[in-house]
């Protein structure tokens, strides 16, 4: 099959450039077709990559799904199994089962929590700062309003739409 852009040039030789006249008009015509029929097949690829992606994406979901159903059976299962060794140790040749303690923190309000933070001498001890992020829909509702931002500006695109 022959690139797209060979038979764009083939259909140009088809045309006298100075004066516009086609020179072959059958030719012109089995070239669009031609032409025509090589984009309907990109775009059709286009489709059909689309919905491979579409099927992954629910696969995904699927698996996503199974996995939280696992890890939440995993977790009932450990803790049935501290319940039922109540504090003991069980070993033998295929596992090894016991307790452990730790300790975590437990915040009943994050809000009040960091309040009180702030007010110290050193509140980024405790407290971890992010950059500001911008909100670009905003900022654009904002440009088309009328305002005026240093540093951004609304820019047209083009895309291709498949259906």
């Amino acid at each position: 099959m022959r690139a797209l852009y060979e038979i764009d040039q083939d259909i140009l030789d088809c045309v006298d450039l100075e004066t516009g006249e086609i020179l072959d008009t059958e030719k012109l015509d089995a070239l669009q077709m031609e032409r025509e029929a090589k984009l309907e097949g990109v775009a059709l690829w286009v489709k059909d990559l689309k919905a491979e992606a579409a099927a992954v994406k629910e696969e995904a979901d699927k698996l996503n799904a199974r996995k939280k159903a696992l890890d939440n059976k995993i977790e009932g299962l450990k803790n049935w199994l501290l319940y039922a060794l109540g504090g003991e140790k069980l070993k033998t040749p295929r596992c090894s089962v016991y307790q452990t303690h730790s300790t975590r923190l437990s915040v009943a309000d994050e809000a009040e929590l960091i309040n009180a933070i702030e007010t110290l001498d050193d509140p980024e001890r405790f407290l971890r700062f992010r950059t500001p992020e911008l909100k670009k829909d905003e900022i654009k509702k904002a440009m088309k309003d009328g305002w005026t931002f240093i540093g951004a500006s609304i820019e047209e695109t083009e895309s291709v739409v498949i259906k």
